[in-house]
């Protein structure tokens, strides 16, 4: 083959390759693109999900409060005259919701976005919600045992003048312990509500 035909041969062959090269590399950017915009819609669910769970745990820290302040007021009289309903009755358990976040993990986008802060926070954030539920977990068990001690005194909780239920000294000291877990999970609420916080200033950087 004459040397000019090589050299048109070389020519079109580097045409093709280049051509199936730039093909690649425009796939590869459709791909990266995309996968931005999945990621990025899943981030703005994210943000408004966190979002909600910041209310939420705001009231949820305040109710915890209410019922860490009747204990001590029962505490203090030695009874929970007044303050029955909230010190012995009462509950408070937050729910995060977090389907935009399992979503975020489960399908791997996690690892794609690029800020390493933002990824470690959203990755922390499990680890303190379930802190948090541990330690309502516990405050609720001695919740509940100070329920069943109530109904193993045998007097009727209605009747206003039942000083037993009110006074009895084992049902007390069940309430005091549960005490200690409120304030545990006030603090362990009071953690989740500042990384929450960050969290969202870094979603809206």
């Amino acid at each position: 083959i004459p040397q000019y035909q090589w050299k048109r041969l070389a020519v079109e062959a580097s045409a093709i390759i280049g051509s199936i090269l730039f093909a690649f590399a425009v796939d590869a950017w459709w791909d990266d693109h995309q996968t931005d915009l999945k990621t990025q819609e899943i981030l703005d669910a994210v943000r408004l999900e966190m979002q909600s769970n910041l209310s939420n745990l705001q009231d949820s820290i305040a109710h915890h409060e209410d019922i860490a302040n009747a204990i001590r007021k029962a505490q203090d009289q030695k009874s929970t005259n007044g303050v029955h309903s909230i010190a012995v009755l009462d509950v408070e358990v937050f729910e995060a919701n977090t389907g935009a976040l399992d979503t975020l993990i489960a399908t791997g986008m996690l690892g794609e976005i690029d800020e390493p802060e933002l990824q470690i926070s959203l990755g922390a954030f499990t680890g303190l919600a379930t802190d948090l539920r541990e330690r309502e977990s516990r405050a609720v068990e001695f919740r509940d045992a100070a329920r069943r001690r109530i109904a193993a005194i045998g007097e009727t909780i209605w009747d206003s003048g039942a000083d037993r239920t009110l006074t009895d000294v084992h049902m007390l000291n069940l309430i005091v312990m549960r005490g200690v877990e409120e304030s545990d999970a006030i603090e362990s609420g009071r953690r989740l509500e500042k990384h929450l916080v960050r969290l969202l200033g870094l979603l809206d950087a």
